[in-house]
């Protein structure tokens, strides 16, 4: 997204919605907490208290410039389980809510729901105006909101499987045929693909189609072509995830015959 610093903070759409979640009852915010989430990874802007004490900062131009070895670093709330909570603005009027910082000088960012999610990276969450709506996100929420706005945008996400994360890979009884013939049309038509395998996959309690994909070339470019081939043909609801043949978990999990293999000639 892209952020002009020179215009003003303000989220009148986001702020609205918050307002009517904090009247209602708990049994009734249902709807209104998908809007909220979904203005908040698509549209919303917010400010974030940052603290610049080891950064070293030139101006030029009228703009500040952070120079080599500089660290900035966000505020975080500690939750009363122990999680740590990224609090962000909608407003300075919100941001001046804080009492420590209802006034004089207070450094701050501008962000949105992408910088968030780089900043607290599956290991924290986020709450939107703590001091009035205090709208909470949990990391768990955080990571699946980005993992569905990247399937939105590109038709596919990606994920970096964490160490001990207990995943379950099989093969699905009722493969998606129209998609896997669909994926084969594709990659007949595409000579850097080499093979591609289909499985399931279980993670943390989320289940998606898995293909393991063995390529030269772009990744970026490879994945989304599949992703644009295979996407309209599932039509069980299950999310498209994709990783190297290349990637060591890749290696790992691509075991028996791929679905696309690509055809070698007797001399090349």
């Amino acid at each position: 997204m892209d952020i002009d610093v020179r215009k003003p903070v303000e989220n009148p759409v986001c702020k609205k919605l918050l307002q009517e979640w904090k009247e209602k009852e708990e049994a009734e915010r249902a709807e209104l907490t998908e809007a909220i989430a979904k203005e908040v990874a698509e549209n919303a802007k917010f400010l974030a208290i940052i603290d610049l004490s080891k950064s070293k900062i030139r101006h030029e131009d009228g703009k500040a410039v952070f120079e080599k070895d500089s660290i900035i670093s966000f505020e975080m709330f500690k939750g009363k389980d122990g999680t740590d909570y990224m609090p962000v603005f909608t407003d300075w009027e919100e941001l001046r809510k804080d009492r420590r910082y209802a006034e004089g000088h207070v450094d701050a960012l501008i962000v949105d729901f992408d910088d968030i999610a780089a900043v607290t990276n599956g290991r924290a969450g986020a709450v939107v105006n703590p001091f009035s709506h205090s709208f909470v996100i949990s990391p768990e929420n955080l990571v699946h909101m980005k993992k569905h706005k990247e399937v939105l945008q590109k038709g596919y996400s990606e994920n970096t499987v964490k160490k001990d994360t207990k995943v379950l890979i099989g093969d699905p009884a009722d493969p998606p045929m129209g998609m896997l013939e669909a994926v084969r049309r594709y990659a007949k038509g595409n000579r850097d693909i080499k093979s591609i395998w289909l499985k399931l996959m279980e993670k943390e309690g989320e289940k998606s189609y898995l293909l393991i994909v063995d390529f030269d070339g772009d990744r970026q470019k490879t994945f989304s072509g599949i992703a644009d081939a295979a996407v309209p043909h599932i039509h069980d609801g299950l999310p498209l995830d994709m990783i190297p043949y290349d990637d060591g978990f890749g290696r790992k999990t691509a075991s028996g015959e791929p679905f696309y293999k690509k055809k070698r000639g007797l001399f090349w």
